[in-house]
């Protein structure tokens, strides 16, 4: 009775889609336990691998013996789905087993690290043996028989390929932003039990296959000329199809951005070329006879269009910005990232995908065993994949680059070429010709250029709108052309560049800018200074992300004993030397110890306590950072802080939709209920966290203040020239965070809905709405306060330096409140009347700015900066010739104030706008 080949092809659709449903789901499960290094990443990575090498190595072995290889596939989907609904709920207690082992054998942060490698094979072993074993034994059932095994593994291999994009796209998209890891698990395992009851229909009412007692004599012919030359080829050709992968990745992530979604839609891009390769050979060539030589074409197509693409891969950031004029709605954003990733990746992988039917077609024809031959070819293919794996992230990538390790990729293909057409039928000099130009074309490529380094960490999806505001249709690399690029390193997690541009100098990751010299310093600066300050004693200090080295510089400047830094990226460690103006070389302080790994995974592994932790990562939107913001992580972080400890928490205001940023608040809440929220730069939130709720000591304050001078320049560096001016950067204090947080949801591992929805609003104005939105919760002007400070306060020197933070941070209103104050203590106080004009102008209130200017010059000698606001809010109130007046005398008194001569000019051309 023939096999139902339908029936069985759905099966191996589902177990596709199931499969590559794991592989995403417990690769995300997985780096909550090991962390989201590259190291750990490829660990569990090679595991997974080394599980699908293995199982179709034994797959193989056993479907040229099984009398029904159905069967044995059926409940081998079963027991993947068993093993894959057991897992989640086994995962905490393996990093119970970790920590046990750890203390039992005093193990470094380190050593713990290669128990957890250990840990992550002996977790994935067993699926991924199950699952490897499965494409052997369908192949076994239904590629047997005399008709070409190219085409029937082909077509095989593309519908279990097809189902693996339709897996990615239900993951990516779909099932995990609503759903989670758990149900997504559970729907998975539905999809192989579903394939296994299929299955065991087809097998039991089948005829059973008798066993292939021995290959025909064309079959052995065949398989010992070239036994040792197709396998080790696939061996090359899945270890230079991981590098591509690597490195085309993480060039493509510079362009389309690090969201969940552009990954999807890579890793989409690299599935629909696979599919489409080894159907399109299948339908094709698949019953055609083939050898080496066949399979060197095919790899001279891989070697091909990948050269091209590494040619033209700069033209595609002025594509981009071209598809994203069209629309930033996030389901267009959404194709633009698949085409471009597609147009990119598809061409290359399409040959990859022809490759292994054509391998199999070369290695086991008509008459032998197709299963062996499949099992044999998918472990070596694997294998080689592990080898790429680990030379592409740990070694290329980090010392060739990106392009160079991509240009090696490329060079190894034609070589492979080269080889296999020598083996080729044919005269020696018919068979020297194509594969000398093979390893000429190799040759040529190691010398291509390298891509415009300002073009590839410019960030052109994530900053589409600012480039087609300024560019006005010019391409990119004119717009960009004025940046310099100090600093430029491909490390194993990420891009890093350290540019100069518009008079500041920039963190880069992956184009993204991380940090700066003006506009992010006070942020940066003031994340270590308010935790430090609000602890009674610090003592101890972790931070988590490097970045630039302010915030670890501005923690050295407190008499603290220790400052643990934690950073995922080594490059990072390498371009903080560029702002060693602004943290003093804070690495070669003594106590400053900085540590290269995942945050989380560190602060699980450590048994160090904390005064003070700071979490710096403030993009949520970013794959793998949402973690960072999960209601485990704060817990973790509670368990490490000393009792009476602080953690501070940045996040930014602009990027993150209202209903996220509550779920950011009230997600910390959990782990620390008396939660404040500060902002020393508009837009940029500090939520500042302790367990038990401290009112704040402002004797304590101005001691610390007067006693530790390097805090206090600090200070004056940002234009705060007293202590109180910390507290105007307060926006809202416990009880109204928890007004804010409430009904909000939360940030949970499962789950991390942050990581899905805060992408959608990368191109919202959301800055302005949520400001607005925790304004409207603000029912304090100033932090909980002993009852001693109160009065420390309320003294005109300390109640102005309170409202010169208030304008800092972005609210006049509030500012001119407390200026107001201090005038009623002391009408002659010319800063306050200089600083309420400022205010009341931003307020757009040009009669009373005109009033407090004035009250500043009633006094001798007349502040330039007085006659300019008195001169500009004359202006605003129709006022020409006064306002003219006053805008002569302050341009006189200051002549080299650019702001000064500027608003002189525009006054006189008659240009000057209200």
């Amino acid at each position: 009775m023939p096999v139902p080949l339908l029936v069985v092809s759905t099966a191996l659709f589902l177990s596709g889609a199931a499969g590559l449903v794991y592989q995403v789901v417990w690769l995300r499960m997985l780096g909550l336990v090991f962390g989201h290094a590259v190291d750990a990443l490829t660990a569990v990575l090679v595991a997974f691998m080394s599980g699908l090498a293995l199982g179709s190595a034994l797959g193989g072995r056993l479907s040229s013996r099984a009398r029904a290889p159905l069967a044995i596939y059926a409940w081998l989907e079963a027991g993947i789905a068993v093993y894959a609904l057991c897992l989640p709920p086994g995962l905490p207690g393996l990093t119970r087993v970790s920590l046990t082992l750890r203390d039992a054998l005093g193990l470094s942060y380190e050593g713990w690290s290669l128990v957890q490698v250990a840990l992550a094979f002996l977790v994935l072993l067993p699926p991924t043996v199950l699952m490897g074993a499965t494409l052997p034994l369908v192949s076994q059932a239904l590629g047997s028989g005399g008709e070409a095994p190219g085409r029937r593994v082909g077509a095989l291999y593309a519908v279990n390929t097809w189902g693996a994009v339709t897996g990615t796209l239900a993951a990516g998209y779909f099932l995990l932003p609503p759903l989670g890891n758990r149900v997504t698990v559970w729907i998975a395992a539905g999809a192989n039990l579903t394939a296994a009851a299929l299955a065991l229909t087809v097998a039991r009412r089948s005829a059973a296959l008798a066993p292939p007692s021995v290959l025909s004599a064309r079959g052995e012919e065949a398989s010992s000329r070239v036994a040792w030359l197709i396998p080790a080829a696939m061996a090359v050709s899945g270890a230079v199809a991981m590098v591509f992968e690597i490195a085309w990745t993480r060039a493509l992530s510079l362009l389309l951005g690090s969201s969940t979604y552009a990954f999807t839609a890579m890793l989409l891009a690299v599935l629909i070329g696979l599919a489409m390769g080894s159907a399109v050979y299948a339908w094709r060539w698949g019953n055609r006879p083939v050898g080496p030589a066949t399979l060197g074409v095919i790899q001279g197509g891989v070697g091909l269009s990948a050269a091209v693409v590494l040619v033209s891969f700069d033209r595609l950031p002025d594509l981009i910005l071209a598809a994203l004029r069209v629309s930033t709605v996030p389901s267009w954003v959404d194709l633009v990232e698949i085409l471009v990733s597609v147009a990119a990746l598809t061409m290359v992988t399409l040959w990859m995908g022809a490759a292994f039917p054509c391998a199999i077609a070369a290695w086991a024809p008509a008459g032998a065993c197709v299963g062996r031959g499949v099992g044999r070819l998918y472990a070596a293919n694997t294998a080689g994949a592990i080898v790429g794996v680990l030379l592409g992230g740990l070694v290329l990538v980090p010392r060739w680059g990106i392009h160079g390790s991509l240009k090696i990729a490329v060079a190894a293909t034609l070589m492979l070429c080269g080889a296999l057409l020598v083996a080729g039928p044919g005269s020696i000099m018919r068979r020297s010709l194509p594969a000398a130009a093979a390893l000429a074309l190799a040759l040529f490529v190691t010398f291509l250029p390298d891509w415009d380094r300002r073009l590839m960490s410019s960030a052109p999806a994530v900053y589409a709108p600012s480039y087609l505001r300024a560019g006005a249709g010019r391409p990119l690399r004119e717009i960009v052309r004025d940046q310099e690029i100090l600093f430029y390193r491909d490390g194993r997690s990420g891009t890093v560049a350290v540019t100069r541009e518009r008079g500041q100098v920039f963190l880069r990751i992956n184009g993204k800018i991380d940090a700066g010299t003006v506009v992010d310093m006070p942020t940066q600066i003031m994340a270590a200074h308010l935790p430090l300050l609000a602890h009674p004693a610090p003592r101890a200090v972790f931070i988590l992300g490097m970045g630039s080295g302010m915030t670890a510089g501005a923690a050295a400047r407190h008499p603290v004993e220790r400052v643990d830094v934690l950073e995922i990226e080594p490059a990072v460690i390498e371009a903080s030397r560029f702002f060693r103006d602004f943290h003093g070389d804070v690495l070669r302080d003594p106590r400053v110890r900085a540590t290269i790994g995942d945050g989380r995974n560190f602060l699980q592994a450590s048994s160090a306590a904390y005064d003070v932790i700071i979490s710096e990562p403030s993009n949520p939107w970013m794959s793998g950072l949402a973690a960072l913001f999960s209601r485990e992580f704060f817990l973790l972080a509670r368990a490490r802080l000393r009792p009476g400890g602080v953690m501070l928490q940045w996040v930014q205001s602009y990027n993150l939709a209202p209903e996220h940023l509550k779920m950011v608040v009230a997600t910390f809440r959990e782990a620390f209920p008396a939660t404040s929220i500060w902002e020393p730069t508009p837009g940029d939130f500090l939520l500042l966290g302790r367990v038990d709720r401290v009112p704040l000591d402002a004797r304590r304050l101005r001691e610390r203040w007067e006693t530790e001078p390097r805090v206090r320049a600090d200070f004056e560096r940002l234009g705060m020239g007293g202590w109180a001016g910390l507290l105007g950067l307060f926006v809202l204090g416990e009880e109204d965070a928890a007004r804010l947080a409430a009904g909000a949801r939360l940030n949970t591992d499962d789950r991390l809905p942050l990581e899905f929805g805060a992408p959608r609003a990368l191109y919202l104005e959301t800055s302005l709405p949520n400001r607005a939105m925790v304004a409207s919760f603000r029912s304090a002007d100033l932090p909980a306060l002993t009852p001693e400070s109160a009065p420390l306060i309320d003294q005109r020197g300390n109640r102005y330096w309170v409202g010169v933070g208030c304008l800092r941070r972005g609210d006049p209103a509030a500012a001119l409140a407390h200026f107001e104050r201090v005038l009623q203590l002391d009408p002659t106080h010319t800063p306050a009347a200089i600083a309420a004009a400022m205010a009341a102008l931003q307020l757009g209130r040009p009669a009373p700015a005109l009033d407090f200017a004035q009250r500043a010059l009633a006094r001798p000698p007349a502040p330039p900066a007085a006659l300019f606001l008195a001169g500009v809010s004359a202006w605003w109130l129709g006022r020409g010739e006064e306002a003219g007046s006053y805008l002569e005398r302050a341009s006189a008194l200051e002549p080299g104030n650019a702001e000064f001569r500027e608003t002189l000019r525009r006054f006189r051309s008659g240009t000057l706008s209200r």
